[in-house]
């Protein structure tokens, strides 16, 4: 019995991705960014930040929210702080423009930091910290958003969106392995709300709340008006909150005298909404290990702790015990061959896309 699911190789399909940021406005560079990114991140096996995403995209850039030809510069810098302007372009793109500002930086003088203003969805934090730790570096990346209903996280004991799902993610270099964290601030990401209304299934209990503030697990609801959980539920959800409120108020270190003070998208701010008391941005800090003594021996320490980590007993009906960051690895592995599954509904959106701009969908197989 057919699924629906079209699979696709990752080439065809970042190809056609490519192809639907260029015709946006984007340009060859920008568009190859973007494309390699979200590909990237439905090998890794996160596809509510990958080609679900460019539906959205496109919807931000008919609205003017975002700009697709867009190009980030630095703003204001020092020695080891930087400020970028997106200037409302593909957040990917300025991410990355930021990232590469603070590793140089951080070769130089140990450690480097940055925040980035007006800026738009930036996919995968764990892409970022990534590319850091594959030059030898400690990278922190985070992106939040807060104030009355903004985002979608309902504030620890309250009900109402008052937050971005506000993720953080943190890599850590050894010699054979890494430390690779990635996490939204959330019980459960938006994307995957996303990603199961496209399949129309049910998600777990204590995840989302209605626009009532009563839990439920229809992924409509949250649609409707309702909220998402701050991670650690009703026993520990002030944890979840603390992290995301902290990663909104970090970011904010962009608004600092900011002309066009704005949120991470302005799609996240509902036009009638309180446009006092908000707050958002990117945050980026990158760290040389060579700057504390010996990098080659601190590697070896991570390394060490590691294997310790994946030595342990696993708990009963586990098989393994994963560290951070592996299994983003093994789907790579997976993904990379048997190719990467793209529901029906989403399909339906590429195709119109497709139509729209005039580009043949990549080669699939239906399942």
């Amino acid at each position: 019995m057919s699924t629906g699911m079209r699979v696709c190789p990752p080439g065809p399909l970042q190809a056609f991705a490519a192809a639907v940021i260029r015709a946006m406005g984007a340009d060859d560079e920008i568009a190859a960014e973007v494309g390699r990114h979200l590909i990237r991140a439905n090998l890794s096996g996160h596809d509510s930040h990958g080609i679900i995403r460019i539906p959205q995209y496109v919807l931000h850039a008919d609205r003017g929210d975002l700009r697709p030809g867009s190009r980030p510069q630095v703003a204001r810098e020092t020695a080891v702080g930087g400020l970028v302007d997106a200037n409302y372009g593909f957040g990917h793109f300025s991410t990355a423009f930021a990232l590469e500002w603070a590793m140089r930086r951080a070769r130089e003088h140990g450690l480097a930091a940055a925040a980035v203003r007006h800026s738009t969805h930036i996919g995968r934090l764990g892409e970022y910290t990534e590319r850091a730790v594959d030059d030898g570096l400690i990278a922190v990346v985070t992106v939040g958003a807060a104030g009355r209903g903004v985002g979608g996280i309902a504030p620890h004991g309250g009900r109402g969106r008052f937050l971005g799902t506000n993720p953080w993610s943190i890599g850590i270099p050894g010699r054979a392995r890494a430390m690779m964290f990635d996490g939204a601030t959330s019980v459960i990401a938006e994307g995957k709300v996303r990603m199961a209304r496209a399949k129309r299934t049910a998600l777990p209990p204590g995840c989302i709340i209605d626009r009532d503030g009563n839990p439920t697990q229809d992924p409509e609801e949250y649609y409707a008006g309702g909220a998402l959980l701050p991670l650690g539920g009703d026993v520990a959800g002030h944890k979840g909150y603390g992290l995301a409120l902290a990663s909104a108020l970090i970011g904010g270190l962009g608004m600092i005298d900011d002309p066009q003070p704005s949120l991470i998208g302005a799609a996240a701010m509902p036009q009638d909404a309180d446009h006092g008391g908000r707050i958002a941005g990117v945050f980026l800090l990158v760290i040389d290990p060579a700057t504390f003594g010996s990098a080659d021996h601190y590697r070896g320490l991570v390394d060490d702790t590691l294997a310790a980590a994946k030595g342990m007993p696993a708990a009963p009906g586990r098989a393994e015990v994963f560290l951070p960051g592996e299994p983003e690895i093994l789907s790579r592995l997976h993904r990379s061959v048997d190719g990467i599954a793209v529901p029906e509904a989403t399909w339906k959106d590429l195709g119109g896309l497709a139509d729209r701009f005039r580009i043949p969908l990549p080669e699939h197989r239906v399942v």
